[in-house]
């Protein structure tokens, strides 16, 4: 009885995080095709997370560092010394993360600014800030490891293999239910037979044991009267 509970609860707790998993799976595909469809750059509740594919930022950030950008809400807010990441024609409208080197001015009633990489020896030709999609707060250290792994075909059939394992019960059951409809239905029918039964004995206890009870109430109650009767005589 005691190891039939433990399974339980390992098997709830194990259901659990495969739901959380799926919750979360499912939340970032959303959020990813909805940006890709609507042109934009993946954002959850303002954060976006970038990959380096340049040394134009190194030794600060190497080729394959993983940041976390946030979405700039004040533009006139940056400075000197900001890592920040912007759309380039310089760069054939391709993401650029790279250092703030002069603060936002303003020029034909834009407001501008000018940034330029640590490792280039010319500066970036200004840019507007409505072109900047975040600004850095810090790089994620050993998790351009796992986003390497999990993009190479060999991290792939890593993940499909855990996700495999996760759901091993939920699919077992699956195809049992697919080749072997009959056999199934009747183990579902004997399950619930043997519930039936099982419910149906412990109400007839209870049943009795009401019973028993309530003759042993009126026997008390009897000899009570009895002993009354006694004592007046």
């Amino acid at each position: 009885m005691k190891k039939n509970k433990i399974f339980r609860t390992i098997n709830l707790i194990k259901n659990i995080i495969c739901w959380i998993l799926v919750v979360i799976l499912v939340f970032t595909m959303v959020v990813f095709f909805t940006a890709r469809i609507n042109g934009s750059t993946p954002s959850v509740f303002g954060y976006s997370i970038f990959r380096v594919s340049s040394g134009s930022m190194e030794p600060e950030l190497k080729v394959g560092d993983i940041i976390l950008d946030k979405v700039v809400e004040n533009p006139e807010d940056l400075k000197v010394g900001d890592v920040i990441t912007f759309k380039s024609n310089d760069y054939g409208d391709l993401l650029v993360t790279h250092k703030v080197i002069k603060a936002p001015y303003e020029e034909n009633g834009k407001l501008m600014l000018q940034t330029k990489g640590v490792a280039n020896d010319i500066e970036d030709n200004p840019i507007s800030t409505d072109d900047v999609k975040g600004i850095m707060v810090c790089k994620v250290d050993y998790l351009d490891t796992v986003y390497n792994v999990f993009l190479s075909p060999w991290g792939l059939l890593i993940l499909i293999t855990l996700i495999v394992i996760i759901f091993f019960d939920e699919l077992i059951t699956i195809v049992k239910i697919l080749t072997n409809n009959d056999k199934s239905a009747k183990d579902a029918d004997d399950i619930n037979e043997i519930i039936d039964r099982l419910q149906a004995d412990k109400l007839k206890e209870q049943a009795e044991k009401v019973k028993a009870q309530s003759e042993k109430a009126e026997e008390k109650s009897k000899k009570d009267s009895e002993d009354s009767g006694e004592k007046e005589e």
